[in-house]
Order: structure tokens, then sequence, then C-alpha cells
């Protein structure tokens, strides 16, 4: 057989699915729904993770180090409230600072502890005796008391950056989240643990679960709304507290306008058809994979994250293209005297392989993310191809049903004259470029010089702070907390001396100073670092204090038995503050380095300078580990460019031999993926030319580009080789092609750009440049079938597919 009689033999058994599903379309729409009933009553327990570590599989290098940290020091991400009044150091404003403090700790969940002037470390000597105390422990009492204070806090390095701005006129509490959850037992989470920070089963234990983050973000939003005041401002930030604001935004952007879109588009449908039943049967298809999805989604246990934003408007455009292209010729087959039965048999039988073709050729390219080192973009490589499957299924077995059910009519003029208006419209658009191609094409060239010099223009980036607007409350205190103390990124150094007790030796310590300086001082035009946090302070505090707390003594003791006996003084003070910065064999050494919040791009060469200046300083003698926050959103960047463009040519390949396969011809399936790439190249053109960057948001714009082309060039390719096989004439081949399947795909086209077009008016930044991006692929991928596959056809690929035998083609 060849693949000639295999397409038609298939195409012969669409035909038989459609009278099938006419005769039972009862039992078929019952099942159906009843399916989709028992997935949807999952989809609301999807959970969201858009965390630092979700972006990174748990086996990825960086976050096996991370993992480890934790388990060693705990939380690093912590929450911040800036603090701002007319005057920190009054009596009234510490009074409210006391109340706002305790009443976190009262009230708000999941939290290991709070740090405020409140409770601050405060090392001080009184005679030859060592004293560790809260800082207020001894509340003040008058003007001289609080000049005092002030005077204490400025005399004391780590208090700076940390707890007031260096001017202190600003302060902040710093609030430290649980790591794990609480929902797997009781006790120490800690137990059992190796010095690996694994347990005896090799797991570590989960990590602080979604419902139990949103519940300590959304407590502590509760207290700082009751305590904010003009007098006393509030800035809340954080790593949770922007994740936990990304996530409501862009959940409530997506449910708003993915309704408004949808929306839109059935008033589209409405016009275009005239037809009630053109508008309830594209949504329903589309909504109900949308809630089969998710509920799959559920039942796997994929987070949603905002890699996966783009499932929704991804089989949105699948969805509505595949129905609109059955429903375009059952219509125009009623128009022409069908019944019922035989006009949806006949447009099965014209359209059903197309669309299963179109559907498994986009799926199997979105599996090719699957292998992904981003996690998020591996789940993607999940979700989205069950996704299409599901609106596949959706497609030809649910719709053919309902078409059978839902009253069509055969009398709606307008609708019917527009669609074949329409169709005569754009074959004399496609013969003027079978007749032209050079004209098309060397204009196709000029476009493509174009938008190569907006890719030439093209940025990576990951900034999500940018993703909020200028005046977005999370993002002007994201600001606020840069601006006043340095930042609230962190970038953590792990340093093994290989040793029980090494932290005992004054000559490690001096280098470890050295490497402490350098990198309080690195600064490279792009990312400072503004505080460095290490086990020095304390030394050194100590040291000072019981040395009559003079300032002079703030250093590193040099005798090695008198360096141990001082840490050993500060131990048994009562403080357990050294677990912050060591080990209990005061063998690891933790560096913390405070950072503001930058684009991800910049991380990575400030992680390898910062573990160089530390390799430098310290020599062979130790192991550094480069870990904490900001080593996840370095590494998250760094694999984007490789996991992306690896991803995105696996698709490649995987889609071309199914297109040659489907298309049964070398040349034109070659020529085919010629429309499939020029809307890729067009907008990675638009977006160097309006400075969006290529982030991890938009990179996944891919998605859509590849299931509209890929959808439009299988109906015009299919169809084209069909009738050109027939007829042996391009030019004809392509004027009976438009004329039964151009005004699906130009249909098709303006339904998803008003569609995504109504999403320009989100609230998040990364949503309205989806929306244009979106927008504008769906207007090149059509013309680019239109325009300028039939100028290629012409010019280089009707030759081969003649071929085939007419005799062996049966008229469509």
């Amino acid at each position: 057989m060849s693949l000639r009689d295999a397409h038609d033999a298939i195409e012969s058994a669409f035909a038989t699915w459609g009278r099938f599903a006419v005769r039972w379309r009862w039992p078929v729409v019952v099942a159906t729904l009843a399916v989709s009933a028992v997935l949807g009553l999952q989809a609301p327990n999807v959970r969201s993770d858009n965390s630092a570590e979700s972006f990174l599989r748990p086996n990825d290098p960086a976050r096996v180090g991370y993992d480890r940290f934790r388990a060693q020091f705990g939380q690093d991400d912590h929450v911040f409230v800036g603090v701002a009044a007319p005057e920190i150091f009054d009596l009234a404003f510490l009074a409210r600072l006391r109340d706002l403090h305790r009443a976190i700790e009262r009230e708000v969940p999941f939290i290991d502890e709070v740090k405020s002037l409140l409770n601050a470390r405060n090392t001080r000597g009184e005679g030859d005796q060592l004293i560790v105390e809260e800082l207020l422990e001894s509340w003040p009492d008058d003007a001289v008391d609080l000049a005092a204070l002030r005077a204490r806090i400025l005399d004391t390095p780590s208090y700076i950056n940390t707890l007031v701005d260096p001017d202190a006129s600003v302060t902040m509490l710093s609030i430290k989240p649980f790591v794990y959850t609480t929902l797997e037992g009781d006790g120490d989470v800690l137990a059992g643990f190796d010095d690996d920070g694994v347990t005896g089963e090799g797991k570590v234990p989960g990590i602080l679960s979604g419902p139990e983050q949103i519940a300590m973000v959304e407590g502590l939003m509760a207290v700082v709304e009751r305590f904010e005041a003009p007098d006393f401002e509030l800035h809340l930030s954080g790593g949770f507290i922007g994740n936990h604001h990304s996530t409501q935004m862009m959940m409530r952007d997506i449910e708003t306008f993915l309704s408004i879109s949808i929306a839109t588009i059935g008033a589209v449908l409405f016009f275009l058809f005239r037809r009630i039943s053109a508008v309830v049967l594209p949504l329903a298809v589309v909504l109900l994979a949308m809630v089969s999805t998710l509920g799959i989604q559920v039942v796997l246990d994929i987070p949603s994250s905002v890699s996966a934003q783009v499932v929704p408007p991804l089989l949105l455009a699948i969805g509505v293209c595949g129905a609109i292209h059955l429903m375009t010729l059952v219509y125009r087959e009623l128009a022409g005297g069908s019944d019922r039965a035989d006009a949806i048999s006949a447009a099965l039988g014209h359209s059903g392989l197309a669309i299963v073709m179109a559907s498994l050729t986009t799926a199997a390219g979105l599996v090719s993310f699957r292998g992904a080192e981003l996690a998020q973009v591996a789940n993607l490589g999940t979700v989205a191809p069950i996704g299409v499957l599901v609106v596949l299924v959706y497609v030809v077995v649910l719709l053919p049903a309902m078409l059978a059910i839902i009253p069509l009519g055969s009398d709606h003029a307008r609708g019917d004259a527009l669609q074949k208006r329409l169709g005569t419209q754009l074959a004399q658009l496609g013969i003027n470029s079978v007749r032209h191609p050079k004209r098309v094409l060397v204009g196709t060239a000029f476009a493509t010089a174009l938008a190569a010099l907006g890719v030439s223009q093209l940025e990576m980036s990951q900034f999500p702070l940018r993703w909020f607007p200028p005046q977005d409350p999370v993002r002007l205190s994201a600001e606020f907390i840069d601006r006043e103390f340095g930042g609230a990124n962190t970038v953590e150094v792990m340093i093994d001396t290989k040793q029980e007790n090494g932290l005992h030796d004054p000559l490690f310590l001096n280098d470890l100073e050295s490497a402490v300086a350098a990198a309080e001082a690195y600064d490279d035009g792009q990312v400072r670092v503004n505080k460095v946090i290490s086990i020095l302070d304390v030394i050194k505090e100590t040291h000072k204090a019981l040395n009559e707390n003079r300032s002079r003594d703030y250093r590193i003791p040099q005798d090695r038995e008198l360096l141990a006996q001082e840490l050993l003084l500060f131990e048994n003070s009562g403080s357990d503050d050294l677990e912050e910065f060591t080990d209990s064999r005061l063998q690891l050494a933790r560096v913390s380095l405070r950072l503001p919040m930058v684009d991800d791009m910049h991380m990575p060469p400030l992680i390898e300078a910062i573990e160089g200046l530390f390799a430098r300083a310290l020599g062979d003698a130790t192991d550094i580990e480069m870990t904490g926050i900001g080593v996840l959103f370095g590494r998250s960047f760094s694999v984007i460019n490789v996991t992306m463009a690896r991803s995105y040519a696996i698709a490649l390949s995987i889609i071309t031999p199914l297109l040659i396969l489907m298309i049964g011809n070398l040349r034109q399936g070659l020529i085919a993926m010629v429309p499939n790439l020029l809307p890729v190249f067009f907008t990675l053109g638009l977006m160097g030319s309006l400075g969006i960057p290529l982030d991890n948001s938009t990179l996944l714009v891919g998605c859509i580009i590849i299931g509209l082309a890929v959808d439009d060039t299988i109906h015009f390719m299919h169809k084209f080789q069909r009738y050109f096989a027939k007829t042996g004439d391009i030019e004809q081949a392509v004027s009976q092609t438009l004329e039964t399947t151009g005004s699906a795909l130009l249909f098709t086209s303006l339904v998803l750009s008003c569609g995504f077009g109504v999403m320009y008016f989100a609230y998040m930044e990364n949503i309205k440049d989806f929306s244009v991006l979106a927008t504008f692929a769906a207007v090149t991928a059509f013309v680019a079938d239109v325009v300028v596959a039939p100028a290629l056809l012409s010019l280089i690929g009707g030759r081969a597919a003649a071929t085939h035998e007419p005799d062996s083609v049966r008229a469509a």
C-alpha cells in the first residue's frame, strides 16, 4: 500500500467515525462528560510552586548543595519588613516596633525566629564577665538612653545593613521561615540526619508546603496591614513575598483575561459564522480540555508554575483551531444541501487526518521539553503534550457527537456567504503568490533582514521583579530594601576546614577575613555586595567585649588557645547564634553575602568571582562551596539558554520528519518547515525591536508558535498535496486548498489574535509581553502559510509531487 493509499484509508476511517459519532452521539457525549467531571473534581486542588528551588531538578548539583546547606543552617531566604518613621530612636516608635515584633512571633505560623532591634545580639563585657543579651533587654527611659542606644548601634558593624541602614534612620525586621513542612510528623525534622542532611531512608524531609507558605505570608501580611500607618511605613519583601505575589497576580491575570479572551473569541466566532453553535462548541471543547488537563496535572502531582502559564493559552489555540477547521467544513456541507450525518462524515473525512497529525506533531515536539534541566520546563514537557492530546480527543470524539445534537441550521446565509467570499479572496491571494513567487520571496527576504536586525538586539534576562508594574507595592518594597539596606538577596559560601575545631586556627581566620574584605568590596558595575556576615562578627564582638569593650579590640585574637576559650565563653553565655555560622565540630564556616535584587543574568559571573576570591585567599587546604538562594537563581539562568535551545532543536527534529511523513513528499515537507520557522524568527525580531528580553516567560511563547504554525501548515500542505496530486497544477491546487481551508485558517488567526490581544491589559508585564508576541505569532503564521508557502511551492516545490498518479486519488 502506498502512502497515498494509506492516507485515503485513514480519511475513509475518519468519515466512518463521523457516522458512528452521529449514531451513538448521546453515549459518546455522556461518557466524555463523565470523564471530564471526574477529572474536573481534581482541578481545584492544583498547587503552585514558583520558589527558587522549583526551577531546578532535585538531583541538580546546585539544588543538592542547597538542600545540604539548609539541613545544616536552616532557611537563608528570609522575609524582611522595612520600617520607616520620622525618628526611630523615639520611645513611642520603639514601643510600636516591640508590639509589631511580638505580634509577628505570636500570630504568624511556620517561622523559626524574628530578629529586630528588640532582640538583636548585644555582646558586651562587665569586668571579666561576658554578657550576651538582647539589645533592648534594658528598655531606654529617656533621651540620654536613646542617644546611647544609637551610638551603640552605629558602633556595631553587624547591625549595619541588617537591622538599620548606614545612617540609622530606618530599621528592619528579619523573619526566618521554616525550611521543612510540619505535615510529615512531629518532632525535630532533622532527627536521624547524617552529615549530608539525608535521612536514613536516603530522603530529605519535605520542604515547607505551598499551603503552609501561603498561611505564613498571608498571616504576616495581615499583621503588617494592621500596624501600618503614615508615620510607621512598613515594606514587606523577600523571596516568599515575591513568589506569593507573583503567583497571585499571574493567576488573577490568567483567570481574568483568559475569561475575557474566551468571551472575545466567542464574539468573533459569532460575527464570522453567525451561529450560536459556532460559539458554544469550540469553547466547550477548550474549557473541558483545560479542566481535564488540570485534573490530570493534580493526579500526576505536577505543580503549576510560571512556566506552566503557557498551557491554557496553548490549549486555547489548539482547541479553537481544530474545532474551527471541522466546523467550517460541516457548515459548508450543510449549506451545500447535505444532511447532518453526511456533513459531519464529510468534514471528518476531509480534515480529520490533518487535525490528528497537527495535534500529534505539536505534542511530539513539546515532549522534547521533558528532558530540560529546568524542572519547571521539564514539567511543561509532561503537562503540555497531555493537554494537547486531551484537546485532540475532545475535537475528534466529543465535537462530532455534539454537532449531531445541537441545532445547527442551514439558513445562515450571511455567515455562509462570508466564508465563501473569504475563501475566494484567499484563493486569489494564493494565486498571486504562485504567479509572482520571486516578488513574494524578495519581500519575505526583506522582512527577514529587518527581523534579523531585531534579533541582533535581543538580550537574555531573568528579572521577575520587573514583571511587576513600577508602582506595584511588592516591587516598591523590594526597591526600598535594596536602597536602604543594600538588598535582600543572598549568596552563601560554605567553607570546610577539613578538621575538627578548624575555626580555632587564627591563620585560617586571618585568611577568611581577607576574603571577606575582598567580597565586601566587590562591585562589577552590575552587582555590588553590600554586606557580609560570618562567624568573624561573633569572634570580633566577643574579643572586644572581653577587652573592656574597646573599639580597637574589635579583631581576631592571634592566639589559638585564647581564641578557643573566647568561643567557649560565647557558647556558654546562653546564645545559640554560633549555630547560624558553623557546625557543632567548628569545622564548617558559613559566610553570607547580601546584595540587591538584580537580573539573574548577573549572578553567574558574581558567583564565579566570589568563589575565586575565597579560593585565592584560603588556598587548597579548604573546600569551598557556593550555595544559597542567589546561586539557585544564577544556576537557573545558566541553564535556560542551553535547555531551551536544545528543547526547541529536538522539537524541530521531531516535527520535520512527521511533517514529511504526513505530506508524503520530502521536498514539500522541507518547504513546509519554512512557514513554521518564519513566525519564530519574526517574533524574535519583534522582541529585539521592542526590547522584550528572552527569559523563562517569553521563551515559552515558542510553544504557542509551534502549535499555531504546525496546525496551519499541516492543514494547508495536506490539502495542497492532495489537490496537486489530483490536478498536477500548482495554481489550481493552491486555489482549491485556500477555497476549502483558507477561511478556516483565517478564522483561527483572527479569533486567536483577538483572544490573545485582550491580554495586553493584564496587570503583570510578562503577561502583556506574552499578549503582544502570541498575537503577532498568530498573524505571521497565517501569512506565512497563505502567502509564502504558495510562492515557495511555485518556485521549487511542486515538481516532485507530480510523481503521484492522479488516478489513485479520490475526489476530496
